[in-house]
């Protein structure tokens, strides 16, 4: 990959400032450096919002999205276990197949080695140009063929529905997601007498939850929390204590009601997490307090993973007008967090993602800075490992979770090479 001299430059002055942080912070544990080795991409052309998943120890599904010719998007799949690379499998295409570069759409895996896709289609039939509606479809033959398409959740009103995050749970799936539903029906009120909604959103943005069972059907849902951020992607893990969801939420004055909120109001905006536990949610808590005002919202939600009772999650704030990217641990499922660690070297851009190690006592950051995406190892104990820098990103290309893989992390994300976005993969060993 040619990378112009300035560029190179920055990359190196980066790496030396963030490689004399950890060599001046009189760290007793020996700094793990990262080594990268690529993987060929199965992508044959320019795709973006690239998703892992892991299926098994020597087995994982990489899915992206790709420009249509004459406009739309399509969404596929390939499989990769010992034997290399399935062929490329489509689940879905179309003018109206929502992309954001912030939102990825997934493929997750259902009991009996059956596949859940989710995906997002745009509806414009109020206006809203945020409107899209969530498709869900399942395939029994390893993505060679998808089931009709359904809709998790009973809205008859059109409204946001985005930023998925599935984790496991009872042979079945979880799918959770910032749906507007409140504001869908204060939009639809305003325009049947007339009105419209001037200056910004009323009405919230809140996260919900849809219980799947093994052939996909919805067994249950509902609001986890009714007032979050508005456009923030969620993550989810799976402790031994159940699973775990981290978003950005919202501090509004006590008592305010879902209706009474205004999204162009400025709020506290930092990232909680909650745990589900015979069968509900526990009451949202903060993982730290950045007090981060903002009276927009800044796509740029946290990431979270679990080994065991174990927990990380890593995020970006610019409390004070500081961007950082923070990341901290638990060892009770979330439940209390150590101290915010930062990860990056003073102008993140953002977009994490997790991984913690399977003994629980460390995980991989990566992140967005300078236009390329970075990696790093950091302990759970605070100490820093050296950077690895990844390449070229193009900015607010959301990484997606990556996965513990092979005695190390597999990494996924977005690159920019000259003018075009291509999916690109890495295997990081410690």
């Amino acid at each position: 990959m040619d990378v112009p001299l300035g560029d190179f430059m920055r990359i190196a002055e980066l790496t030396l400032f963030l490689s004399l942080t950890v060599a001046l912070c009189g760290c007793r544990e020996r700094p793990r450096s990262i080594s990268v080795r690529g993987i060929q991409s199965p992508v044959p052309r320019e795709g973006l919002t690239p998703q892992v998943t892991p299926v098994s120890d020597k087995k994982w599904i990489l899915s992206w999205q790709s420009p249509l010719t004459g406009g739309g998007w399509s969404f596929s799949m390939a499989m990769h276990d010992a034997n290399g690379w399935s062929e490329v499998r489509q689940i879905a295409r179309g003018s109206d197949l929502s992309m954001f570069s912030a939102d990825l759409p997934g493929v997750a895996v259902l009991s009996g080695d059956a596949l859940l896709a989710y995906w997002e289609l745009k509806d414009a039939r109020d206006g809203d140009p945020y409107a899209t509606s969530i498709r869900t479809a399942v395939s029994k033959d390893e993505g060679r063929s998808w089931s009709r398409p359904a809709q998790p959740y009973n809205g008859p009103l059109a409204g946001q529905h985005s930023f998925i995050s599935s984790f496991s749970i009872d042979g079945g799936l979880g799918l959770a997601w910032l749906d507007a539903e409140e504001r869908s029906k204060i939009r639809h009120s305003m325009m049947e007498h007339g009105g419209h909604d001037e200056g910004g959103g009323t009405g919230s943005i809140g996260l919900r939850y849809a219980a799947l069972d093994g052939e996909g059907r919805v067994t249950g849902g509902a609001f986890i929390d009714p007032i979050t951020c508005e456009c923030c992607p969620t993550s989810a893990a799976i402790s031994t204590s159940g699973p775990v969801m981290a978003y950005r939420g919202r501090r509004d004055p006590p008592g305010t009601k879902p209706s009474e909120v205004r999204t162009d109001r400025a709020t506290v905006r930092d990232i909680y997490i909650t745990r589900l536990s015979g069968g509900k949610w526990t009451k949202p808590h903060l993982v730290h307090a950045d007090n981060w005002v903002i009276n927009a919202c800044p796509d740029n939600g946290p990431a979270v993973d679990a080994a065991g009772n174990s927990a990380a999650v890593a995020w970006w704030t610019r409390a004070n007008d500081q961007p950082q990217v923070l990341v901290a641990f638990s060892s009770n499922a979330g439940d209390t967090f150590g101290p915010a660690i930062r990860v990056d070297a003073g102008n993140a851009e953002g977009q994490v993602t997790v991984t913690l190690l399977p003994d629980g006592k460390g995980a991989v950051v990566g992140w967005l800075e300078e236009g390329q995406t970075w990696a790093r190892f950091v302990s759970a104990t605070g100490h820093a490992g050296s950077v690895a820098a990844l390449g070229p990103s193009p900015r607010h290309s959301r990484l997606p979770r990556w996965i513990a893989q092979g005695g190390g992390v597999l990494a996924v994300w977005t690159a920019k090479v000259n003018e075009s976005r291509q999916v690109r993969i890495a295997q990081l060993t410690l």
